[in-house]
């Protein structure tokens, strides 16, 4: 399932929640995407599957049977965002750059707003600012360009360091600025060329 939104000069593709490396370059097959996958996100644990976290929605799974990704509204049920800060704060609390970014993903998510679909791009907003994507990707894309075989060792050695079904936070707190190689040659995460917040695009 692909969800594209144009909202006035802006369009975007509706990302996971905390979406996936594997999401970010493009090796996922947005057509099999269903409601569900855009509620939850997977992060390193203990377990070798990994811990699953999952957005919490009014009118629960029967809402997500029935509703497409971007009607979603997010549920206070649970106490899910202490669960999920907490759960991410065990996982990657001790890489080089979880201070860093952190503080600002438990604002987005403590202060979630009413729509998963804004949710969802807020964080996505805050994780590609961190790398500096919009102005560091097309210099790097250039290298690329110039230097395929250097470029592509530097990406094999980061993708070692990480497991590709994980949230792109994982780069993001292991390897802080470097994660953005992982994007390069990606069609610019999924074609995600401009994006915007339902909010932000309102006010503009």
């Amino acid at each position: 399932m692909e969800i594209v939104f144009s909202l006035q000069s802006s369009v975007f593709r509706l990302p996971p929640y905390l979406a996936s490396t594997a999401w970010m370059q493009g090796k996922v097959d947005l057509k099999k995407l269903k409601t569900r996958d855009y509620t939850r996100t997977l992060i390193e644990s203990n377990a070798p599957e990994g811990m699953v976290l999952t957005v919490p929605v009014t009118g629960g799974s029967s809402a997500v049977k029935r509703l497409k990704p971007e009607l979603l509204e997010v549920s206070a049920h649970g106490d899910w965002t202490r669960i999920h800060l907490g759960a991410i704060e065990a996982a990657y609390g001790r890489e080089p750059y979880f201070q860093h970014l952190f503080p600002e993903i438990a604002a987005v998510i403590e202060h979630y707003p009413q729509h998963l679909a804004s949710l969802n791009v807020l964080l996505m907003e805050k994780m590609m600012d961190f790398i500096g994507y919009r102005d560091n990707l097309s210099e790097i894309e250039a290298l690329r360009e110039r230097h395929p075989e250097r470029c592509a060792a530097i990406v094999s050695r980061l993708e070692s360091k990480i497991d590709l079904r994980h949230s792109f936070l994982e780069p993001l707190f292991r390897l802080g600025p470097d994660a953005i190689f992982l994007l390069t040659g990606s069609g610019i995460v999924n074609g995600l060329e401009v994006y915007a917040s339902p909010e932000s695009a309102s006010e503009s």
